[in-house]
């Protein structure tokens, strides 16, 4: 490290600057006081990336009243400060850039030998580079590296940019000898590079816009306001927000090195050669560590701290009570609310403690806000209140013309309990009178308590007697459909009422003689109830019996061969019934339960089956056939009046038609037959023909629709 006589005799003016660089810290969205309940608010600092602490600082830059709690609490704003953290130097594996050893010389000069780290861009952990506990990292991508850092930035832009916004400080520098404009990054920085021509970005003489930058005064002097090298730049910075700190000397649009604060760190990015090409010496290599020791120990602001008081006033506690929390509608609530100085309501016309009719049925929550006259601060508190409507009360009777004498029942509705006057009971009958109209008033009261009243009026009149009465077949069976037959008396008959107790839908009916078709199995009350002109009302009931229909089933589908016989089997949970079996050609017994059939094809036979009431069920089952094409005529037969053989018959089953021809030996027909039942019996116009030979010919229809013919030869033998 290069230290001499000039830069101590400056260390006091040195000291000043630095002391100028303490930017002062600040924030806002802070009040001077707060109620406990006020909602949080965003404190913002100025500069950024500081740090909030204090009672009632929350997810970092939120001050919640309520957290804080009551009381005067001292709110602080810290912005990190420079000179802290570890200090890295990246470069390319291939070397130094330009060759030698400046920028580890420079790195020496600002921080020691060994007081730094050095990585390249190739193999570095951009974590371990960019973590937290780093303080200052020098890059320098210049000469034939640029391809390199230009690399690592695209990769780790991010990354490096977020370090720097929490408090790092970054020299980031690239001198190309290659390729061309370099991304830096930082709000769209961009390192300028071209050698066509190389003026538009290499520079040789450069100017220190800022004499009295900390850099220009030390640690390390002396240093000079200007400077050359050839070149001294191979880059332009173009970039917003920065500070230039080197120009071309006479340009100032070509700018070769900047500053600015990103977040709470300051990054400067140049586009610098290394020292050992610039001029004079040492001034040059003195500024070149100097912007090292500035930027290490100088975070945007340089830290600060400011704090601020803030006083939250305690909430008032509120509490709201209500003398009875249930009523009925029209009736009076009283609200008392209490802990506050004044009262407000969320429903109009509420006065603390007096009377108030809610004005709608329901359950309404009723909110209080309390204020504390002295801070203003306000709390609230809140009650349910359920009104009860008033139940609709209705007054009805079941006879509104009363013949004189008779009786009369009035019932209540809408309610849960009623109280008539006059006397009545509700639901009872009683005898009406005088002959006249009369009105009753009832007060029906909900399971609420809470009352209201109706009023009905029946006539009382002289009338002549009704009777009520009808006929029908009372036991039927399900599916069955039946007449109700009025055989009411009386000439003044208005209406029939016919209730059938549920044995249909719908169960009622208003026409004299009704068709009923019960739905269900039972025994069911079927009632009429005839109304007379003068109201009198009769009511007569009688049962009606609906059986259950049996269940038969038959059983089981079966496939035989065409001759043979398959079982016909029917079975029902019934005790006692007929059976009928349909069709019952080729049937042995057709109206027992189990029999059996010989059908010459496939059949589906049906059972039908009459229980003891006369209830009926079905069921079907299949005999297939299995037809065996055997057609044929015996070889011989015997017509000698023994009984055995004596008719040549045609041998088959299943032949729907046929034609038997038989010839003698000379070829006259002797037989003829288009019937199997009907054969020959040896005889030829009633004579007996010889024994011998005889030839026949057939033809022949199944039933399945085959046809054939066969022919062959017979001997007679007597």
């Amino acid at each position: 490290m290069k230290l001499n006589l000039h830069y101590l005799g400056l260390f006091g003016l040195s000291l000043f600057v630095q002391a100028n660089l303490q930017a002062q810290c600040d924030f806002s969205g802070l009040d001077e006081s707060y109620c406990e309940l006020d909602d949080p608010v965003t404190l913002v600092g100025d500069p950024e990336g500081g740090t909030f602490s204090g009672p009632g600082i929350v997810d970092g830059n939120t001050f919640d009243p309520e957290v804080a709690g009551p009381g005067t609490h001292t709110i602080t704003y810290e912005m990190a400060g420079g000179g802290e953290g570890d200090k890295f130097y990246m470069k390319a594996m291939g070397g130094e850039p330009w060759g030698g050893s400046p920028n580890p010389d420079a790195m020496d000069d600002a921080f020691g030998a060994g007081g730094w780290t050095m990585e390249s861009f190739e193999t570095a952990d951009p974590a371990v580079v960019f973590a937290p506990t780093t303080g200052f990292v020098f890059m320098d991508g210049s000469s034939m590296q640029a391809s390199e850092l230009q690399t690592f930035l695209i990769a780790n832009l991010p990354a490096i940019e977020d370090w720097v916004n929490n408090g790092g400080r970054l020299l980031l520098n690239s001198a190309p000898n290659e390729g061309g404009d370099i991304d830096f990054g930082f709000d769209g920085t961009t390192l300028l590079y071209t050698t066509s021509p190389m003026t538009a970005t290499h520079v040789n003489d450069v100017t220190v816009i800022d004499a009295a930058h900390p850099a220009m005064l030390g640690p390390l002097t002396p240093t000079s306001v200007t400077m050359s090298g050839t070149y001294y730049g191979h880059g332009i910075i173009d970039g917003t927000g920065y500070t230039n700190l080197l120009e071309k000397s006479g340009d100032p649009t070509k700018i070769v090195l900047a500053e600015k604060c990103w977040g709470s760190g300051r990054v400067m990015v140049g586009g610098m050669t290394t020292a050992n090409f610039h001029s004079p010496d040492p001034h040059a290599e003195n500024w070149r560590s100097n912007i090292m020791v500035y930027l290490y120990e100088n975070a945007c602001g340089g830290g600060c701290t400011v704090t601020k008081e803030v006083t939250v006033y305690a909430a008032p506690d509120v509490s709201l009570s209500a003398d009875r929390e249930e009523l009925c509608e029209d009736e009076a609530v009283t609200f008392v609310a209490t802990g506050a100085d004044e009262y407000e309501f969320n429903i109009a016309g509420i006065t603390n403690g007096d009377p108030f009719i809610p004005p709608t049925i329901g359950e309404t929550t009723y909110v209080v806000i309390g204020t504390d006259t002295e801070s203003g601060c306000v709390n609230t508190d809140t009650i349910d209140v359920l009104v009860h409507p008033l139940p609709t009360v209705t007054a009805t009777a079941d006879d509104y013309e009363v013949c004189f004498g008779d009786e009369v029942t009035l019932n209540g509705g809408g309610a849960e309990t009623y109280v008539w006057d006059m006397g009545v009971t509700n639901g009872l009958p009683f005898t009406p009178g005088p002959i006249g109209f009369l009105t009753f008033n009832v007060v029906g009261t909900s399971e609420f308590g809470c009352s209201s009243e109706a009023d009905v009026t029946i006539e009382v009149i002289d009338c002549e007697p009704v009777y009520a009465g009808f006929e029908f077949d009372d036991n039927i069976c399900l599916g069955d459909c039946i007449v109700l037959t009025d055989t009411s008396i009386g000439t003044t008959l208005t209406t029939w009422e016919w209730d059938f107790g549920g044995a249909t839908d719908p169960s009622t009916s208003f026409e004299q003689n009704p068709k009923i078709c019960p739905t269900s199995v039972g025994e069911f009350e079927i009632s009429l109830t005839i109304t007379s002109l003068y109201g009198q009302v009769k009511t007569a009931t009688h049962t009606l019996t609906v059986n259950e229909l049996p269940v038969v089933t038959a059983e089981m589908d079966t496939i035989i061969d065409l001759g043979g016989e398959a079982n016909l089997i029917a079975t029902t949970t019934s005790p006692e019934g007929e059976y009928f079996w349909t069709p019952n050609r080729y049937v042995e017994c057709d109206d027992c339960p189990i029999t059996y059939a010989s059908p010459l094809d496939s059949t589906m036979y049906n059972v039908l089956y009459i229980d003891e009431n006369g209830c009926k069920a079905e069921d079907q089952v299949m005999v297939l056939v299995n037809f065996i094409h055997a057609v044929g005529v015996p070889t011989a037969f015997s017509p000698n009046g023994d009984g055995v053989n004596d008719v040549l018959f045609v041998k088959g089953l299943g032949i729907e038609s046929l034609s038997f021809i038989i010839y003698n030996r000379y070829g006259e027909m002797v037989f003829e037959t288009t019937n199997q039942n009907i054969g020959w019996d040896g005889t030829q116009m009633n004579r007996d023909v010889n024994p011998g030979v005889y030839t026949w010919v057939l033809h022949y229809d199944l039933i399945t629709g085959d046809k054939g013919k066969q022919q062959g030869n017979t001997t007679l033998i007597r």
